[in-house]
């Protein structure tokens, strides 16, 4: 089945371990792999506007992970742990060499634990829009930050998150952000050994530029980017200047004739 407005994308369901995940991708095994993980109360949605700028050059796959857009509610909210290994065995399930795994907001935390967890099978990591700085983990503090946001990002994206927000509904969203704010991305990506690149639009109120340099200094291969005039669903306002920005790292991160798999 064709995903919209997106007619080089497909949607299929795959099993990870126990989980159903919903996928929309050029499933193109001739180009090199990225998979694109959602935030918070998302979907894969909100990266279609990327997954249709990086389609060009590779291999895109948009997850609606267990809970999140079209896929199955499980029993409870699931950790961000348990997300990752989700992650994992979706990239299983699709049968992906080395892809590289690009998160967004929450999965910023989700592709950090999925990369420490299973490095062998990631050839790298871009995380956007990186949460949960130290200096907001609380409810207040985040939703100050969100509402700031908010008042930045323009109306069509705003309704994309509205939208996305009310399917998960507020009592679920309540209990992902309990698990958001216990989770410690800024330790965990100390774990993360494959190259990693840290992506901030310049008026993103949820990840500053601060919170970003010190993910940067904590992983052993990152480095860092920024969007001029981006607030923080830069995948969704300025997918061509995100794409065109991560370009070089994910062109390092493709392998190469004789290297090792």
């Amino acid at each position: 089945m064709r995903a919209g407005r997106h007619p080089g994308l497909e949607r299929r369901r795959v099993v990870a371990g126990t989980h159903p995940v919903d996928v929309r991708g050029t499933f193109d095994p001739a180009r090199p792999p990225v998979v694109l993980v959602h935030g918070i109360g998302m979907s894969g949605n909100y990266f279609l506007r990327l997954a249709d700028a990086l389609a060009t050059t590779h291999d895109v796959y948009a997850l609606d992970l267990p809970g999140y857009g079209t896929a199955p509610r499980p029993a409870h909210a699931l950790t961000v742990p348990e997300l990752g290994h989700v992650v994992a065995g979706a990239v299983a399930a699709l049968g992906l060499e080395a892809p590289v795994v690009v998160g967004h907001s929450m999965g910023c935390q989700v592709a950090v634990d999925t990369v420490k967890d299973h490095p062998g099978m990631w050839a790298g990591y871009v995380l956007v829009g990186p949460t949960v700085d130290p200096a907001a983990r609380s409810l207040l503090g985040q939703g100050w930050r969100l509402l700031r946001d908010t008042l930045r990002e323009p109306p069509s994206t705003n309704a994309a998150v509205l939208r996305d927000y009310f399917r998960m509904g507020p009592l679920r969203y309540l209990r992902t952000t309990r698990h958001m704010l216990r989770d410690r991305i800024e330790e965990d990506i100390r774990g993360c050994t494959p190259p990693g690149l840290v992506v901030r639009g310049s008026r993103d109120p949820i990840a500053r530029r601060d919170w970003a340099r010190r993910l940067v200094q904590a992983a052993p291969d990152a480095r860092f980017l920024e969007i001029p005039g981006a607030p923080h669903n830069v995948q969704h306002t300025d997918p061509q200047e995100l794409a065109a920005a991560c370009a070089p790292f994910l062109d390092a991160c493709r392998p190469r004739p004789g290297s090792p798999a």
